[in-house]
């Protein structure tokens, strides 16, 4: 077997899903779109990457969704030790159409008007569930008070609830700019810790969709399982994924980058 080939299946396994802990709420649109392609190539694409101590999916939430619809057994996932320093935490920012005015009016919404850093650090702090920015850079806390943990996530649910008249997109903080540039209104929102992932995973009560941005090096993508081998028996299931992974890597279909890269699905 080649190197290669030993250094990806040290970390890609199959696990069951029984034993797979989801940390986030699906966004029922991405999952329905998700689970009519699966069943259309019949394949996993990417793996879950999962923290192998506690079973949390770290990434693949609607995938795992989708195998638990279904009734797949098991999966294929790549499980890394999520308390390395090497694993980032971030979060999405949702974006909306909408005009700060428009929103302000939405029923049972208070806002209240702050400089950038003190929003970011009232939100960081629990005193709000999002800052508002805006057109012209105002920033205004959204329902300002004081949270604890679960109280933020059930408000922010809240406010999602009630921006159902503008689509919510999702963008990283390096895209905020450009979001506001083309007077989007971007939500500024608390990112998670790592216990606070692994504590509601466990505790099954999962945050809002797009909370968490984990940056994962070595990310395995387009892996391609078969959903009949997952099917299968967990040993034959990891008997099909060597046997698969050694073959594409000695036919020259598996190449590692060390740059960025952009996918086109």
């Amino acid at each position: 077997m080649s190197e290669l080939a030993e250094e990806m299946l040290k970390n890609l396994e199959v696990w069951e899903v029984k034993n797979l802990l989801s940390h986030e709420q699906v966004i029922s649109q991405n999952l329905k779109r998700l689970k009519e392609a699966m069943l259309n190539i019949g394949h996993l694409v990417d793996p879950l990457i999962v923290d192998k101590n506690t079973g949390v999916v770290l990434d693949g939430n609607h995938r795992l969704k989708v195998l638990e619809i279904i009734e797949c057994p098991h999966a294929t996932v790549q499980a890394l030790d999520y308390s390395s320093d090497e694993i980032g935490l971030g979060t999405w920012y949702p974006t909306v159409s909408l005009t700060s005015d428009e929103i302000f009016h939405l029923d049972s919404l208070k806002h209240e008007k702050v400089d950038y850093e003190a929003g970011k650090a009232a939100v960081d702090s629990l005193k709000a569930p999002f800052m508002l920015m805006g057109k012209d850079k105002e920033y205004h806390l959204i329902n300002p008070g004081s949270y604890k943990l679960m109280e933020m996530v059930e408000e922010q649910n809240y406010v999602f609830s009630l921006l159902e008249k503008g689509t919510v997109d999702y963008i990283p903080d390096e895209e905020v700019d450009k979001s506001l540039s083309l007077k989007k209104s971007v939500f500024y929102r608390r990112a998670y810790k790592k216990e606070e992932v692994v504590k509601a995973a466990q505790a099954h009560t999962p945050f809002p969709p797009k909370s968490t941005r984990h940056k994962i090096p070595g990310r395995i993508i387009r892996l391609n399982m078969k959903l009949g081998w997952l099917h299968r028996s967990r040993d034959e299931a990891s008997t099909e994924l060597t046997r698969m992974l050694t073959s594409r890597v000695y036919g020259g279909n598996v190449r590692k980058y060390y740059e960025p890269v952009i996918v086109i699905y």
